[in-house]
């Protein structure tokens, strides 16, 4: 048998081979066209690896050392165009082993030879199973706190056991092949924890048709756990997973009659995005359809989004099928579809997905389609609900006016304590143990300030803090007859909270923090349409602040964009970029000013011959050295160490005299001096030492700035012809002085 990295021969749903590259052994490789082999010979021939090759269509194979094969094959995709690297196969062999016959199965393209090679931690993750799975609940389109169903999400677990979201992990395994193993996996978590919850009702679990071979034979498997858990096949919903673009429709039709013959569901996943079109809702006939979630998002004001979504509705209706509209977000949205006759809901306005499948869920009503007798009722439910979407469409635009969390926060807070009318408003920010503290506050007159309060409390340990990861809220009505724990009451008390609401503020799975709302001196009687907008409000504040961290990291990311675009790669100064713009803007800052600027160019003597006797590495390290000195002689802030090119440096100090320049080239050559970095074959020491030329001058605006560069440059090829190892100060009218 080969040794390639290769899954079971005998079905690729069932094993995980490790990769075995990183061992020695053989590389062969075929090529669409004799083009890509030249190419490909070049780059062996440039880094004189041996090759040999094959005379019956372009390719060649080469020994490899251990790891050497990948890295020849990531090299290799730097030269190639994407259908090249789709398009070239690669086969490797431990060992001196030859192929045989039975070793061609085993072929794979260049492109997925790399993929499968990168994906030791995926490998790893589905070998030991480090896999569970979240529930999201399907709910009545009509009555949101009646739970249909619930569709079962993969989320991987990473050594430490922290989440690994599935983003990451299906495209990984796509590209590596590695795509029947995961459904497998994830088919096999979700019966695992629907047995270990005792989940209710329908279970919807996606899957990919391609990841299928023979479905009698791979699905058995499936079969046989859902029977030992006792899940009933008429509660189970198979999806389709249709982005994947089944090609071979005749498959995908006797995938699914053999879940039919089961007597499971189909769902088709994700209508009117990808590669899903209404010819397959013809072909495969399903149970039910789930309508993308791009698809729902502003349908309520997207004229595009609202003519398809209505057609899509108007004809599943006339079909008999029901409907899962999903990524639900907004009341809007809801309202909307619900006019329109979808069958069932699903998306975080509802709930977010959680480990613990939740067991209740909101009820917002649908706004009433029918006038009824009584006129002034529907017009009330109708100015109501009109008010609501108001009240959340305002508060959302304040709430988003900054991207600064500390303002989006306080807007949050008194927003909310002006519109429900409440003596507190606060915003509890957890930390990662789960303590945390009062971030944020609104106060009513004369009511006590909590701001800043930290608690570590047994009712904010991570087995309670899941009740609110799992998107629930808490009404307490009156801490006094609610029948809570002596201490949880003392602990009110002291805080001086008689009645609260508290609701979750998520970012998907991430539980952020809390919005609390807290009645200081007599108990509050909590409507549900205020629970209902004070969990829509919360969403919005999530959203912000998952918009500001996002800014901000965004903002750090330039900022390290920015200083490694100015930093040179070896020496981690300033490169001559930077040199150039802090240079020019210094000049035009003093030129208004009139105060000095001053200049140091040095170079390290007789660099060349440094680099001949110990070598280009031992070079790199000396001008890190050298570097490193020179930044750390005292200056000011705003002056600016930067490598001039090569083995020369320059300093810019701004507001700088003559005699302070002096003064700092001289700590400078004391610093590099006391590197004592041996240097046989210098003719002025025996170990490294620099030559300075320094210059200051007063920029005004008929002064070029090149004025102050071509002086400081005049000092160093003075100091040069001085012998080295000195400093030369040059004035700018070419008088020189030559510092001992």
């Amino acid at each position: 048998m080969s040794q390639i990295c290769a899954i079971s021969k005998t079905c690729a749903c069932r094993n995980v081979t490790r990769c075995r590259t990183k061992e020695a052994g053989r590389l062969f490789l075929w090529f669409p066209v004799p083009h890509t082999l030249k190419k490909v010979t070049s780059y062996l021939q440039q880094f004189a690896l041996k090759y040999e090759l094959m005379h019956e269509r372009p390719g060649l194979s080469l020994d490899c050392r251990p790891g050497e094969s990948l890295e020849i094959a990531r090299n290799l995709a730097q030269l190639l165009a994407p259908r090249e690297l789709k398009e070239t196969q690669v086969l490797f062999m431990r060992g001196a082993i030859q192929p045989q016959l039975h070793d061609f199965s085993d072929i794979a393209s260049l492109q997925r030879f790399i993929k499968f090679n990168q994906s030791d931690w995926l490998v790893e993750m589905l070998a030991t199973e480090r896999f569970t799975s979240f529930f999201q609940p399907i709910v009545s389109i009509n009555d949101t706190s009646k739970i249909f169903g619930y569709e079962s999400l993969l989320r991987g677990l990473d050594e430490q056991g922290n989440l690994v979201l599935p983003g990451a992990i299906l495209e990984l395994a796509t590209e590596a092949g590695l795509l029947p193993q995961l459904d497998q996996v994830a088919r096999f978590s979700t019966i695992t924890q629907v047995k270990r919850y005792q989940v209710s009702g329908h279970i919807f679990i996606n899957f990919a048709p391609t990841s299928l071979y023979d479905p009698a034979f791979c699905l058995r498997s499936t079969v046989e756990a859902i029977d030992a858990a006792g899940i009933s096949h008429e509660r189970v919903v198979f999806e389709v997973v249709e982005s994947d673009n089944p090609q071979d429709l005749a498959h995908l039709k006797t995938v699914l009659q053999y879940y039919r013959d089961a007597g499971f569901l189909v769902a088709l996943d994700d209508l009117g995005s990808g590669y899903s079109n209404l010819n397959l809702l013809h072909q495969l006939r399903p149970d039910f359809i789930k309508l993308d979630m791009e698809l729902i998002r502003d349908v309520h004001q997207n004229l595009y989004k609202a003519s398809i979504t209505e057609k899509l509705l108007e004809i599943t209706q006339k079909l008999n099928i029901q409907t899962v509209a999903e990524g639900i977000e907004c009341i809007e949205e809801l309202n909307w579809l619900q006019e329109r006759g979808a069958t069932f809901a699903q998306g975080h306005l509802i709930a977010k997905p959680s480990a613990v499948p939740v067991t209740t869920t909101p009820y917002f009503a649908p706004l009433p389609l029918i006038v009824s007798a009584n006129c002034q009722v529907v017009e009330e439910q109708v100015e109501h609900q009109s008010e609501s979407e108001r009240i959340v469409a305002a508060v959302t635009q304040r709430i988003r006016q900054s991207l600064e969390l500390d303002e989006i926060l306080q807007t949050t807070a008194a927003e909310v304590r002006q519109l429900f009318e409440v003596d507190r408003v606060v915003i509890y920010q957890f930390e990662p143990d789960w303590s945390g503290l009062v971030a944020v506050e609104s106060l009513a007159e004369g009511c006590m300030s909590i701001l800043g309060f930290h608690v570590m409390d047994t009712c904010f340990q991570p087995s309670r803090a899941a009740y609110y990861q799992q998107g629930k809220t808490k009404a307490i009505e009156d801490i006094e007859t609610a029948g809570l724990s002596p201490c949880h009451i003392d602990l009110l008390r002291s805080l001086e909270i008689r009645a609260n609401l508290i609701v979750p503020i998520l970012q998907q799975e991430r539980l952020w923090g809390l919005l609390i709302a807290h009645q200081c001196r007599q108990p509050r009687q909590w409507q549900q349409s205020e629970i209902n907008l004070f969990n829509q409000l919360a969403s919005q504040a999530a959203i912000a602040i998952q918009q500001s961290e996002l800014y901000h990291q965004l903002q750090q990311a330039n900022q390290e964009l920015q200083r490694l675009a100015c930093s040179d790669g070896l020496t981690q100064v300033g490169n001559r970029r930077c040199f150039d713009e802090t240079f020019n803007a210094q000049w035009q800052r003093l030129a208004r000013e009139q105060g000095s600027l001053s200049l140091i160019l040095c170079d390290v003597d007789y660099f060349k011959l440094y680099n001949d006797t110990h070598g280009h590495l031992a070079g790199d390290d000396a001008l890190r050295q050298v570097a490193k000195a020179i930044s750390q002689t005292g200056k000011h802030p705003a002056d600016l160490v930067a490598r001039y090119g090569g083995e020369e440096f320059a300093v810019i100090l701004p507001n700088t005299d003559i005699e302070r320049a002096i003064t700092v080239a001289r700590d400078i050559q004391t610093n590099v001096s006391a590197l004592q970095m041996p240097h046989p074959h210098s003719h002025v020491s025996e170990f490294i030492t620099l030559s300075l030329g320094v210059a200051t001058i007063t920029p005004h605006s008929k002064l070029s700035p090149a004025t102050l560069i071509a002086a400081a440059d005049q000092g160093l090829y003075q100091a040069k012809a001085q012998g080295r190892n000195c400093v030369v100060q040059m004035d700018c009218e070419d008088a020189d002085r030559i510092i001992k």
